[in-house]
């Protein structure tokens, strides 16, 4: 019995020592000062949404100052919720190392759209992703740009994708049918160089606006617009002489496997 009585007081003295050394490095490791900070941020194709030093800035206005900040005062999971709301922001990850330097890993989203609604209030972009990304005050990405007939649309619209995927939301919603052309469009270097604007018209149809030469050039629906741009690809590059195109008003993709140009 009294062994008994001491094995327990034995192990409840061994517990009661290893919770006061876990406290003591957990203590320890809080009391260590923030040594440096290291952020890491994905260049997608140039885009700039957010730089070290507006990182820096979010950080310092949550109250963060890492001049020597005991590292257990610095909120990481607070600093990664701010920056994953920056606009062009796809994801961030924030995280302390044993010798106090705080990383932020950030990776960006990449833009394949711009869209202005109709009533010209409403203007976001459109990732690769198929998600909605609002303007950034600071940064203009260089995408193709989507206008007209395109009516009011709120900030939280669901992912393109999925609104594709389902067919009560895409009778209601336009902006699977610009994912399909922007995707496309990103897909063709050739015709995405020569692209100013697309144009959508009251019957769901697109019109390319080119950036060279003073013709339009009629899409249509968004259905088979991959086959569409390479066929306005052939036209371009083998076909008409680019000394002819202002000889011509429209160039019309909108019927199966056929370019219909009509002069001036």
């Amino acid at each position: 019995m009294k062994k008994s009585i001491v094995q327990i007081l034995s192990w409840s003295a061994f517990y009661l020592l290893v919770i006061g050394l876990l406290i003591f490095v957990d203590y320890s490791y809080s009391a260590i000062p923030c040594s440096a900070s290291e952020i890491n941020i994905s260049q997608v194709d140039g885009h700039h949404f957010i730089t070290e030093e507006s990182v820096m800035e979010q950080v310092y206005d949550l109250g963060y100052s890492l001049n020597n900040q005991p590292i257990g005062e610095i909120e990481t999971q607070v600093i990664e919720n701010e920056v994953r709301e920056t606009a062009g922001v796809k994801s961030a990850e924030v995280y302390e190392l044993n010798n106090g330097k705080l990383v932020l890993d950030i990776q960006q989203s990449r833009p394949i759209a711009r869209i202005i609604a109709s009533n010209g209030l409403v203007s976001f972009y459109l990732d690769e992703d198929g998600e909605t990304i609002p303007l950034s005050q600071s940064y203009t990405a260089r995408v193709p740009v989507f206008s007209g007939a395109i009516y009011y649309m709120n900030g939280n619209l669901p992912n393109a994708v999925a609104i594709q995927q389902n067919d009560s939301l895409s009778n209601i919603h336009l902006i699977d049918d610009i994912y399909n052309v922007a995707s496309a469009l990103d897909k063709n270097d050739f015709i995405k160089a020569q692209t100013l604007q697309i144009y959508v018209n009251d019957k769901k149809e697109f019109e390319l606006i080119p950036r060279v030469g003073k013709n339009r050039v009629l899409l249509g629906e968004s259905e088979n617009i991959k086959k569409k741009l390479k066929h306005l690809t052939t036209f371009y590059t083998e076909v008409i002489d680019p000394k002819e195109l202002n000889n011509y008003d429209t160039i019309n993709l909108k019927y199966n496997n056929q370019i219909v140009c009509s002069k001036r």
